[in-house]
């Protein structure tokens, strides 16, 4: 991973996004970022490459490697099972926030560096669309879910049937409160609802708005 954090530091001392050094470096997207979390080793012709796209030599890639070794803390992060997580962040962008506000990816973006989280659009393309089989980062998860207004446990915890369901239910509550002009402040007044409860308030709201 000091390699990663080395290529990363250039990135930024160069002034670059991700999408221009995989443009320039001529890699995939799916290619270069599974690297970047550490799914698969670059090899020598990537750091050639990504050396010849940061405008440096292969070997200042490996000297600021070296300097970082062991100075970083090494970032948790969590297996997970793409499509599904796919699926569920997609639910995400595609859902009120708990405040009745309408999900924006640069106002996710903001949140996450705010928290001091990186993330950039072409990641979250990748993470939705449920093509990166690699290892996602505990605190970007934890970060979207905070913003969302969702358990965390929604996203880093696939298995736990209990919080997609509250989480579901939520997003069918939010969707039908919106459909239904409602103020958004009902939404935080629920509290502690069940999700059978939601999904019956949700399906009243969405029979008076068909009226």
């Amino acid at each position: 991973m000091d390699l990663v954090r080395a290529i990363a530091q250039l990135r930024d001392s160069a002034g670059i996004t991700n999408q221009q050094l995989i443009e320039r470096s001529d890699m995939s997207v799916t290619y270069y970022y599974a690297r970047m979390r550490g799914a698969a080793p670059f090899d020598t012709n990537d750091i050639e490459k990504l050396a010849r796209a940061l405008g440096t030599h292969p070997h200042e890639i490996s000297r600021v490697a070296a300097s970082l070794s062991g100075a970083n803390r090494i970032e948790p992060e969590v297996g997970t099972e793409p499509r599904e997580l796919g699926r569920r962040l997609t639910l995400i962008a595609r859902s009120p926030r708990a405040d009745g506000s309408a999900f924006d990816l640069s106002g996710l973006i903001q949140d996450l560096a705010e928290r001091g989280v990186s993330l950039e659009q072409e990641e979250w393309g990748l993470l939705v669309s449920g093509d990166s089989d690699a290892a996602v980062r505990s605190r970007l998860l934890d970060g979207v879910a905070g913003y969302s207004g969702i358990s965390s446990a929604y996203l880093l915890d696939l298995e736990d049937e209990e919080a997609k369901d509250a989480a579901e239910a939520g997003f069918e509550f939010r969707d039908a409160l919106k459909a239904s002009g409602a103020d958004s402040v009902s939404a935080r007044a629920v509290g502690e609802v069940s999700p059978a409860a939601l999904r019956a308030i949700a399906q009243s709201l969405r029979s008076i708005s068909a009226q």
